[in-house]
C-alpha cells in the first residue's frame, strides 16, 4: 500500500475557541475503588494504584490517580492496600477519600521500556519520518511535509476523562475551527494510539465516527508496539505496559510546521485550543 499524505493547503490565521467547562464537583460521579498502592508522588499529589474492577465504570488495572487534598497521602506507603472514593467529572477525576485497609507484599515492578529513555525532541527539531497505519488500514506518512500538524497520543479504552477523552474533546474543538474557517484549511490533526492490539483499524474507525472526526482533517493511526512506543518517546511520552495488559502514560501534544519541525510540545493536559491555534499561526508565518 502506498503511503497516504495529508493535502497541502496551509493555515494563515488563528481564531479563538472557548474550551468546554468542567462540571462542578457536586455533579461528579462517585465510584468505590479497592486496590494496592504501588508508588506515591506527594509533590504532584499522585498515587499509583493497582486496583480491581470498579463497578459500573472500568475493569481492574494499574493507574495514577490525583488527590486534591495531599493530607490523604500522609502515612501511606507502597504496599498499602486501600479503599477510596473515585470522583469522575467531565474533565477530571480524583480520589476524594483514601483509607488504608492493610499491607501486602509488592509484586516485582514492571520495567520501564527502553523507548522511555529516547531523547525528546525540542522546538526547531525535525521529526523523523515514520509510516503508521490509519483507521482505514492505509499507510500514513508522518509528518505530512506539506501542512502544519497537531499530533497527540491516546488509546481508545483510556477511562479517565482528563487523559485521552479530554484530548479527543479538544481536537473536536480544533476541528470545528478548521472546518468553519476556510483560511484554516490544510491544518491536520492526528491522534496516535499506542494500543495497537486493541485499537485495530476497525476500532479506530468506530472511535473516529463516535468523535465525529472528519477524515480530511482529523485522523487516527497506530503502529506495532515497538514502533509507536519509540515514536511517542521522541515527543516525551512514556508508555509503561503492565503485565496485566493495562497501560500507563503521560500526555504530550505537539505542533509541527509544514516542514515537519517542532513548533511547540505541550505537556500534560493544560493546553487550550486557542494556544494551539497561536502555535499554528507561528508555524506558517515564520
Amino acid at each position: 500500500m502506498s503511503a497516504q499524505r495529508f493535502p497541502s493547503p496551509w493555515l494563515s490565521v488563528a481564531i479563538t475557541i472557548l474550551t468546554a467547562a468542567c462540571y462542578p464537583a457536586s455533579e461528579a460521579r462517585r465510584y468505590e475503588l479497592h486496590g494496592q498502592i504501588l508508588a506515591i508522588g506527594p509533590e504532584a499529589r499522585d498515587v499509583l494504584i493497582k486496583h480491581g474492577d470498579i463497578k459500573n465504570f472500568m475493569p481492574g488495572m494499574t493507574m495514577t490517580f490525583k488527590v486534591k487534598d495531599d493530607w490523604l497521602l500522609k502515612g501511606m506507603a507502597p504496599g498499602d492496600t486501600v479503599t477510596a472514593d473515585l470522583m469522575v467529572a467531565t474533565d477530571e477525576a480524583w480520589l476524594a477519600t483514601l483509607e488504608k485497609t492493610g499491607t501486602a507484599t509488592l509484586e516485582t515492578p514492571t520495567a520501564i521500556p527502553a523507548a522511555a529513555f529516547v531523547k525528546p525532541l525540542q522546538p526547531g527539531d525535525l521529526v523523523s519520518a515514520i509510516t503508521l497505519t490509519d483507521q482505514d488500514g492505509q499507510a500514513l506518512a508522518v509528518p505530512a511535509r506539506s501542512s502544519a500538524m497537531v499530533i497527540t497520543f491516546i488509546y481508545v479504552r483510556c477511562p479517565l476523562p482528563e487523559y485521552c477523552p479530554l484530548m479527543d474533546r479538544r481536537f473536536v474543538e480544533l476541528q470545528g475551527a478548521i472546518r468553519s474557517e476556510p483560511r484554516l484549511a490544510g491544518t491536520r490533526l492526528l491522534s496516535i494510539s499506542f494500543d495497537p492490539e486493541a485499537d485495530t483499524s476497525a476500532a479506530l474507525t468506530a472511535h473516529a465516527r463516535k468523535a465525529d472526526a472528519d477524515p480530511d482533517i482529523w485522523r487516527f493511526a497506530t503502529a506495532e508496539r515497538k514502533v509507536v512506543d519509540r515514536f511517542a518517546a521522541t515527543f516525551g511520552v512514556n508508555v509503561i505496559r503492565e503485565q496485566d495488559g493495562t497501560i500507563r502514560h503521560n500526555l504530550r501534544t505537539a505542533v509541527l510546521d509544514p516542514d515537519g519541525r517542532i513548533v511547540r510540545i505541550h505537556d500534560s493536559n493544560r493546553w487550550t485550543p486557542a494556544q494551539i491555534l497561536d502555535d499554528l499561526t507561528r508555524a506558517v508565518t515564520r
